[in-house]
């Protein structure tokens, strides 16, 4: 049997649980032939991996997940095989981790105005390596005894047009693509499912994007069918993953089961070399 690959992983260097050696050992426990860490806003996760890579027998492509926006409507863009070191990349990423910061302040003083009395150290304690994100805040609320969950945290609290919503720093999703391709990777819209719109899919399309996640755990077998022949249709190349963070009650046992073949690591080198500069 074919091993496959999973190319939609996070880890503690954004909002996952695990650290990049732990998804590794869990990639080869799941008989994965190739893996792709797409952190949000972040590639941190690969200076660790290039120190233990060796000691897997596991193919590792560069990944990220860019939070960009089309108007007021934020859009997830994953960027693939590209060169990690670029300095565009690592200041536009600086400046995210920093906006992030300032966001975080602004949430623990909206949440203050209604009497929810969060530390902000303790929550960038939390974060650890990572950027700040809404689920170190929601994990907050849970330990103070605010809420019970983080699905609570968001819905009282963290949600647009609720008390404690902040906007993240706004990157469009055409500077995104822009960027990715400066770098050399490949910019793939991530899970369209969740909450893109036939017209902005074929508006994303003409911005250029290179391809679609077709296979993600929101995606039915009907879904999968929709986007795979668009993407026939428009020459994008078809990616999945199983979006796995390890926080969330329902995703062990997602790991190792959304995968796409291992060629479409092939398909995407392919793209990279055929771009005209």
């Amino acid at each position: 049997m074919k091993r496959r690959a999973d190319l939609h992983i996070h880890t503690i260097y954004s909002d996952g649980m695990q650290t990049p050696v732990e998804i590794l050992q869990m990639a080869v426990k799941a008989n994965l032939g190739a893996i792709s860490i797409t952190d949000h806003d972040s590639v941190d996760a690969y200076e660790q991996i290039k120190e233990a890579k060796n000691d897997y027998n596991i193919e590792i492509m560069t990944g990220i997940e860019f939070s960009c926006y089309e108007n007021e409507q934020e859009i997830h863009l994953l960027g693939y095989n590209l060169e990690i070191h670029d300095k565009e990349l690592i200041h536009h990423l600086d400046t995210f981790k920093k906006a992030r910061e300032v966001r975080a302040k602004r949430i623990v003083s909206k949440l203050k105005k209604i009497n929810i009395l969060l530390d902000f150290d303790e929550i960038k304690q939390r974060a650890g390596v990572a950027p700040i994100t809404r689920p170190h805040i929601a994990s907050s609320l849970i330990e103070k005894g605010y809420v019970n969950s983080q699905r609570e945290a968001f819905n009282h609290y963290l949600m647009d047009g609720k008390p404690g919503y902040e906007p993240k720093f706004y990157f469009t999703i055409q500077d995104a693509i822009k960027l990715i391709n400066k770098c050399g990777g490949v910019a793939v819209l991530a899970h369209p499912g969740d909450s893109i719109s036939q017209e902005l899919l074929f508006k994303l399309i003409e911005y250029g994007i290179d391809g679609i996640e077709v296979v993600h755990p929101i995606h039915k077998s009907t879904l999968e069918k929709y986007y795979t022949q668009i993407a026939n249709q428009y020459w994008l190349i078809t990616t999945g993953g199983s979006d796995y963070h390890g926080s969330r009650e329902f995703e062990d046992s997602n790991f190792g089961k959304f995968t796409v073949p291992i060629s479409v690591i092939e398909t995407i080198n392919k793209r990279n070399q055929n771009r005209l500069f």
